[in-house]
């Protein structure tokens, strides 16, 4: 059965929660993502102006979603991928690599001039978007801080 890819409403993002409240409780990423989070962070995402969410479905099946936003840097527009997820039983089956061309090209479309999105180090993760053309910032890292 073929995969078919769409945009997707900002409603029909928020359904993107339960994907992954599945997909990071499994490795690497072993996160306990609760569902009202998860969708927390999809309708931040989806209500960004300039969001663009591809769906990935098979007949009437939602099985997973890239979601990436407008992030103007000193390198110009770029295009930032905040979420991409499949469930699991779909992982592994080119789904992914299919949505990164489909936010790739209209990005390009778009005249966004780069995309970037933060990942794991090392890992099958990071051999993954190797494969796919992304490559790791000399410069810059991840920081984060606590609060409370």
């Amino acid at each position: 059965m073929a995969t078919r890819f769409r945009q997707l409403t900002p409603d029909e993002v928020l359904r993107g929660a339960v994907i992954i409240v599945q997909v990071y409780a499994e490795a690497p990423w072993n996160e306990d993502w609760s569902i009202e989070n998860a969708a927390r962070r999809l309708n931040e995402l989806a209500t960004t102006p300039g969001c663009f969410a591809i769906g990935a479905f098979r007949a009437e099946e939602f099985i997973g979603f890239a979601i990436a936003i407008p992030h103007t840097s000193v390198a110009g527009r770029g295009l930032y991928i905040a979420e991409i997820a499949i469930l699991p039983q779909y992982q592994r089956k080119g789904i992914g690599t299919s949505l990164l061309e489909c936010l790739e090209a209209k990005a390009r479309d778009a005249g966004f001039l780069h995309v970037w999105l933060v990942s794991r180090r090392t890992g099958g993760v990071s051999a993954y978007y190797g494969r796919n053309g992304y490559q790791r910032s000399r410069t810059l890292g991840v920081y984060t801080k606590r609060l409370g």
